[in-house]
């Protein structure tokens, strides 16, 4: 294997331990992560894009809504739920550790990815099957656009492909584009140096150079240490918002720097088709005036000049006027941008910034909670435990993305309010599929500042313990639908049935105290979730379901949540 791939590989692996996991499980990962995270700037757990086992010809599928990685129905039908003009992603991935792409191999792969998509897959695994169901619930939903497809083979070599492979490739694309299913089809042979950049770009923070134009310095304020006011060309507004993703790869809009959802953007609506016409047709001059522009905050600057070196930047407003010069390209010539830099290290001031900035657009509900001095004191109390029990709270996208930390011990928002739903709302049937209902319903009831920071770290603990059960194969794969109700199990064990957030923060710290000591207990943990699969099982086989999408139906039901409380003698 190409050293410098080996080296990286191993830091990956380390910071990500896993008993049950080879060597060529590891670079499976590494590679979605490499692709995902570095080339194309995304914000996915590579670990769970990928399939573990021997799936046929697939080694990752990642399915994006809106860049959000769903890997079942239940997220499809939660990530529709968010904005208009979805754009769906469908990325498929095969890695081999050896430096030749094999004829054969990639043939498989094709074929593979070939069946996903023409429903042909015979005796799919559990896992391939909420893929596959993920997939149907999107193109049931009749999207306003077809989604992209890329499918990327993975070797340790230079990435080159012979006059063979060319037709090969060539071959397979028209394949999926005569599907009609597809707003572009694209496979990407990925060697060594691409696997090089893209992990280097995953783990490093964002820099680079602008020049701006009459800069004037700003106003002093305590939580800022430099700030500046001025306007800069088109080029260098493109060149903060792109990235090279590859030696002969052109430039692409690099989605980590953008706070706002950059997939949101639409050249083909009116307003954008109508400034794009403006700039072709001669209205390059105005364009500044027109134009509220841009913010962009960093947190350290070096200047020399009017060029300023930005050290880990962030586009906090400006995601549609980025997108159109890019889209203008030769159009964008001559034309300049207000623009605002912010030099702050302090992530409040920065959150304040950001939703002053973004009052005017649709942003993630999950992404104003960096604001809440209770999430704050939770991210910090999570992170500051030890090895084994620390948890990283993900108050903003992208938060932990250059740091050397275990992918899964990141929790997103969302996913901690459906495990403390589960485990202290008594909730397990609807935390999985409901989110935004129980995020309303419970509104004013989490997240309150008499609460102990100690249960919400508890339940994301023992969940992301369950996943590594899971991941480890500890427990049955097929199990990984059952963990809301082994999260409850657990909860009403412990907590009982009276309100645990009504409980004195002495009691309430008990009861975390108790939760992390069972967690803790691997053995434990695995006799759980065999006790709730056993019931459940049981449920399922009596209703005399047989697909696995009807079997997750069942378990989200009230019905079966009652009956699964009365067999545990829960009541």
């Amino acid at each position: 294997m190409n050293p410098v791939v080996q080296a990286q590989l191993k830091a990956f692996s380390n910071s990500n331990p896993s008993s049950k996991f080879s060597e060529s499980d590891f670079f499976e990962v590494f590679s979605i992560y490499s692709i995902s995270n570095g080339l194309l700037t995304d914000d996915v757990d590579p670990f769970k894009a990928h399939l573990q086992g021997d799936e046929f010809g697939l080694d990752g599928i990642t399915i994006k809504v809106q860049g959000e990685l769903c890997t079942n129905s239940d997220d499809v039908a939660e990530a529709l739920t968010v904005g208009k003009n979805h754009h769906v992603e469908f990325g498929l991935f095969q890695s081999k550790t050896s430096e030749k792409a094999d004829y054969g191999n990639m043939s498989k792969f094709f074929d593979a990815a070939f069946e996903f998509f023409s429903g042909c897959v015979l005796n799919p695994s559990d896992q391939l099957q909420d893929r596959i169901a993920a997939k149907e619930a999107l193109y049931a939903s009749a999207l306003k656009r077809n989604p992209s497809l890329d499918l990327f083979y993975v070797t340790t070599g230079t990435g080159e492909m012979s006059d063979q492979i060319k037709k090969l490739v060539d071959a397979t694309t028209s394949r999926f584009v005569d599907l009609s299913i597809f707003d572009s089809v694209r496979i990407k042979l990925i060697g060594a140096k691409d696997l090089q950049t893209g992990y280097r770009s995953a783990t490093n923070s964002n820099s680079e150079r602008v020049e701006i134009l009459k800069p004037i310095t700003l106003p002093e304020h305590p939580n800022v240490q430099q700030a500046f006011l001025g306007y800069v060309d088109a080029k260098e507004l493109v060149k903060l918002a792109t990235v090279m993703s590859g030696d002969d790869e052109n430039p692409r809009i690099n989605r980590a720097v953008f706070f706002d959802n950059v997939r949101d953007f639409n050249d083909k609506s009116e307003i954008n088709h109508g400034i794009l016409e403006d700039l072709k047709s001669g209205g390059r001059q105005s364009f500044i005036f027109k134009n509220n522009g841009v913010t962009v905050v960093a947190k350290s600057v070096n200047r020399q000049g009017d060029f300023f070196d930005l050290e880990d930047y962030q586009i906090v407003n400006g995601c549609q006027t980025s997108n159109i010069l890019f889209q203008a390209q030769e159009h964008a010539k001559g034309v300049h941008v207000p623009f605002r830099l912010i030099v702050s290290d302090d992530p409040e001031f920065v959150s304040t910034v950001i939703i002053g900035t973004n009052r005017q657009n649709e942003v993630k509900e999950d992404q104003f909670w960096a604001l809440t001095p209770f999430m704050k004191d939770l991210e910090e109390f999570c992170r500051e435990q030890s090895d084994d029990q620390r948890i990283f709270i993900e108050r903003r996208e992208n938060q932990y993305r250059t740091e050397a930390v275990e992918r899964t011990r990141v929790f997103k928002p969302s996913e901690l309010v459906k495990s403390v739903a589960a485990m202290f709302m008594y909730q397990p049937h609807r935390a999985a599929r409901d989110y935004r209902g129980i995020k309303k319903e419970f509104s004013n009831v989490l997240f309150q500042s008499k609460h102990s920071v100690k249960l919400y770290h508890a339940a994301a603990f023992t969940s992301y313990k369950l996943d590594f059960a899971i991941r480890n194969r500890r427990v049955d794969r097929a199990w990984g639908i059952y963990k809301f109700y082994v999260l409850y199990m657990i909860g009403r064990q412990y907590a009982g049935e009276g309100k645990v957030f009504d409980q004195k923060r002495k009691m309430q710290d008990q009861i975390a105290s108790e939760i992390i000591s069972f967690a803790e207990d691997e053995d434990r943990l695995v006799n759980e979730f065999s006790k709730c699969a056993e019931v459940l099982d049981r449920l399922i086989s009596e209703a005399k379901l047989e697909t696995r999408e009807k079997i997750r139906d069942h378990i989200r039901s009230e019905s079966v949540s009652k009956e699964f409380t009365k067999s545990l003698d829960l009541n």
